[in-house]
């Protein structure tokens, strides 16, 4: 009971802006034994502000990506592929943007395979993470909900007549001065 508590209270201190974090997917990576480093990238780029989704299947085209990100209001793909060279492996990773699908970084990594963890998180942040950072979501088809706002419809309980500006006659230089007429 306690823990669901402090879990609670947690949820409800948490700033406004960490729920709208931007999402990025961090894709399968192809290959043989790759669910240990898709597992470390994952961390990395939740590490530095960003709701990472590992739910999604691998796309078979990149003309997917601009349509998938838009579904899923995505900033972001990260994709890898896996070269097993027996002890060794390479890791070739690719940023893709999400508002239109295109590559926006690439990294190239090989090693032991009992080293590559250690490459990953020391490197893969300095090297990928500013194009993560600059890549862009599509824009969503309907605008944002409005901000709340308060309106007093009600009646005011005080009324303050409106004031009237009195009308003074113009005062006459010299000239013909009007003359009233009966019939």
């Amino acid at each position: 009971m306690r823990r669901f508590l402090s879990a609670a209270m947690f949820l409800l201190l948490l700033p406004a802006t960490a729920w709208a974090a931007p999402r990025v997917a961090v894709q399968p990576f192809d290959g043989p034994e790759t669910g240990p480093y898709r597992k470390l990238v994952a961390k990395i780029v939740a590490r530095h502000g960003y709701r990472v989704v590992t739910t999604l299947r691998a796309v078979s085209g990149t003309g997917q990506y601009p349509g998938l990100a838009k579904e899923k209001k995505l900033k972001a793909f990260v994709v890898a592929h896996a070269d097993d060279k027996g002890r060794r492996i390479i890791l070739s990773f690719l940023v893709w943007q999400g508002i239109d699908g295109s590559v926006i970084g690439r990294w190239e990594v090989s090693g032991p395979k009992k080293k590559m963890g250690s490459k990953i998180t020391r490197d893969f942040w300095r090297r990928l993470g500013p194009a993560i950072s600059k890549a862009r979501a599509p824009f969503p088809d309907e605008p944002p909900p409005a901000p709340p706002m308060r309106i007093n419809a009600g009646s005011s309980t005080i009324t303050i007549p409106a004031r009237r500006k009195r009308v003074r006659p113009a005062k006459s230089r010299g000239g013909p001065k009007p003359v009233a007429a009966s019939l």
